[in-house]
């Protein structure tokens, strides 16, 4: 401790915490990989080690993730020559914008933080990072949508609380944040007894600073080279407003913002500093900034920086009025981040995010949060095993994922689990050949009927849920699934502990999400009541049948739900297992379902009158100009509380005919929808009785 530094670097304390940083820091945003490589990084970085700086800046879109990938490197090799430890250095990353074009390879879903977490300590080959910001509030999630906004915070604050629970990182911030969405997740943070964002000026943050003492990373210095005086004679070239992509984002107002760094550059020459000393000085003396992140391609241009905070004690408030009457500043009020207010590409590094997907699949949130599900999906029930063995199900998987579809549905009781065991090595050829990536796909499975019989082998107890989901991924051959639902509610365990143990399968990392199936909506409101009160995750999505012959759960019983806590749904049966095709008009075909004496008995209940219905829509199909499978297919997507409709097929040319039931969703029209209904006449009925072999399922050892 009594050993002297060789340097004059000053330290601050990163907002509210016990973390020291350089008050110069260095960044790698359009450097590393486009402007440094590994050697040239190396050598900049034991520079500026050298003299004092402890913090490097990154994140996962810098160049693509190849940012990450060169500092992991500078940073092992600093270690293994000697320069540094691991303990030496204050590391950060970013994670928002991804690498790569799925729609959820963005944002702060808690799939996106996580995932997107392991891949940047993958890329550096690092255990854990210092600091991890949400790049941006996501800008697809309107400020004034409170109720979304208020779920995709939430997820955003247990996600980033779960990646330091984790030791992945230490503490979490915000970048580019207005200050109400910072002041929502801290308040939220607050009440869940969670940790709050630490780090992020002068005129929206000022509540930030007296209520949580928010500490600061600030960019851009420079204002991206304006700030150097280097265009008041012209654009140089090899400068940033030289290169076509910089130009229109930078050179708005640029005539006015030059005569106005001219004007500076009079005070710069009587304080007797440079140009880009006097602005990252002026940065620097802002008691809120606990860091000011320098980019640099040399050391002497890393050098000339530093010298800025020989300057930093000059900016007198005499200064800084004369600063301020130059520039004529006009805050204005930041609503909501600006989306690309920090271009997360260069020039010589496109971002994938830009990459026009192939498909046309459209794509929407899954109830309360922030993740994307195809408005059309694939799931395994009846098929998986049964008609469809490992070759076919990739096929049919390949082909379905390659139409844009992202999610698909399994449960523990399908085919007594063979089902999962297929769905998993089928994603994980699709890995090998190159098909996908894990990260690309949403699959869900479901608990509750288990595979094998036994007293605690089914129901919703702690113990069957943490075994079998144990079990699922065993069969799976994965590290999670995306979702988890209950596939019933089950009546003879408490409530709480359902909550309490699927949280418990959330916080272990062995899911994202948990949600619901076929309960009905006094039990979801208990189970979010339950986790309210207790500060835990709620389920936030149901599983339930849902079709034109059958409404009660998703129209009328529901309704309080999507008011309340805006419940997604994942709906099965959409064609009610083949009736709705218009198959059975003409009798039973042989190897239809209901030609199987199993599916018969389940189904065959009132199938004239059924099928009756079902010719007289039939007409309704032929009006629009699509088969009588494809009607009903849209009339569920067309449902905007429908997240996702799930599709059962045995072959490609099945899997497209269905698909193609989007291009149809729009002509359901009000007056279309209420022809449907005229002939269908539905009655709904209140369900809140337990199905009779539910109630069996567990009553049969009592």
């Amino acid at each position: 401790m009594s050993t002297t530094t060789s340097h004059s670097m000053k330290y601050r304390f990163l907002g509210n915490t016990g973390l020291l940083v350089s008050r110069l820091s260095f960044g790698s945003w359009v450097t590393f990989d486009n402007q440094l490589d590994f050697e040239k990084a190396y050598s900049i970085m034991e520079h500026a080690y050298k003299q004092g700086i402890n913090f490097f800046d990154n994140a996962e879109v810098y160049a693509n993730g190849q940012s990450e990938l060169i500092m992991g490197k500078v940073v092992k090799a600093g270690i293994e020559r000697g320069v540094w430890s691991r303990e030496d250095l204050v590391i950060s990353t970013k994670l928002f914008f991804g690498t790569k074009s799925g729609p959820n390879d963005v944002g702060n879903s808690r799939k996106h933080i996580v995932e997107g977490m392991k891949a940047s300590l993958k890329r550096f080959d690092l255990e854990y990072v210092d600091l991890v910001f949400c790049h941006r509030p996501d800008p697809l999630t309107p400020i004034e949508e409170t109720v979304r906004f208020a779920a995709s915070e939430q997820w955003a604050v247990r996600a980033m609380n779960y990646v330091i629970e984790q030791g992945w990182a230490f503490y979490w911030g915000t970048s580019e944040w207005c200050s109400k969405d910072i002041i929502e997740a801290c308040e939220i943070a607050d009440r869940l007894g969670l940790i709050r964002p630490r780090s992020r000026v002068e005129f929206d943050f000022d509540v930030l600073y007296k209520k949580y003492n928010y500490g600061l990373t600030t960019w851009s210095p420079l204002a991206s080279g304006i700030l150097t005086g280097k265009y008041s004679k012209g654009i140089p070239e090899g400068s940033r407003l030289s290169m076509p992509s910089y130009k229109q984002m930078l050179s708005n107002g640029l005539e006015e913002k030059v005569a106005k760094v001219d004007k500076l550059t009079e005070i710069a020459n009587e304080l007797g500093c440079s140009m880009a000393q006097l602005a990252i000085a002026w940065v620097a003396s802002n008691p809120h900034v606990s860091t000011v992140i320098l980019g640099a391609t040399s050391i002497k241009q890393l050098d000339e920086n530093l010298k800025s905070l020989e300057f930093a004690d000059k900016i007198t408030p005499e200064v800084r009025a004369k600063i301020d009457a130059i520039v004529d500043f006009r805050p204005k009020l930041v609503a909501q981040a600006e989306p690309h207010l920090h271009p997360p590409t260069t020039p010589q590094q496109p971002h994938s995010m830009s990459v026009a997907p192939s498909h046309k699949m459209k794509y929407r949130f899954l109830g309360n949060t922030g993740l994307l599900v195809s408005r059309l999906s694939f799931g395994s029930w009846v098929t998986f095993d049964t008609q469809l063995d490992f070759e076919k199900a990739y096929g049919i998987m390949e082909h379905a994922y390659k139409q844009g579809i992202n999610f698909f549905d399994n449960a523990e009781v399908y085919e007594n689990g063979r089902s999962e065991l297929i769905m998993g090595k089928v994603v994980k050829a699709g890995i090998e050949r190159g098909a996908w990536s894990r990260e690309d796909l949403v699959i869900s499975t479901k608990l509750f009927f288990g595979t094998q019989p036994g007293p605690n082998h089914g129901g919703n107890s702690r113990k069957h849920i943490v075994e079998g989901m144990k079990a699922s991924l065993k069969r799976f051959d994965l590290e999670y699934v995306d979702l988890v639902f209950c596939h019933r509610a089950d009546p003879f365990t408490p409530m709480e502990e359902t909550v309490r143990a699927m949280n418990y399968v959330i916080e272990q990392g062995w899911a994202f999400y948990w949600g619901t199936s076929e309960w009905n909506a006094q039990e979801i409101i208990e189970a979010c009541e339950i986790a309210d009160r207790l500060g835990l995750i709620r389920p936030v999505f149901d599983q339930p049948q849902y079709h034109m012959l059958e409404r009660s759960r998703v129209e009328f019983d529901f309704d309080v739900l999507y008011k309340k806590y805006n419940y997604g749904l994942t709906t099965w049966s959409p064609l009610a297992s083949g009736i709705l095709t218009g198959k059975y008009s003409k009798g039973i075909p042989e190897g239809s379902r209901l030609s199987m004496p199993s599916y018969k008995q389940m189904l065959s209940n009132g199938l004239e009158e059924k099928v009756a219905k079902v010719d007289k829509l039939t007409e309704i199909a032929n009006e629009l100009g699509c088969s009588m499978a494809q009607l009903a297919i849209a009339w569920v997507a067309s449902n905007p509380h429908v997240s996702t409709v799930i599709l059962g097929a045995t072959s490609i040319k099945q899997l497209d005919e269905n698909l193609k039931s989007l291009e149809f969703a729009d002509k359901i029209t009000p007056e279309v929808r209420a022809k449907i209904d005229a002939i269908v006449d539905f009655r709904a009925k209140l369900v809140t009785d337990p199905e009779p072999h539910v109630l069996k399922l567990r009553n049969q050892y009592l």
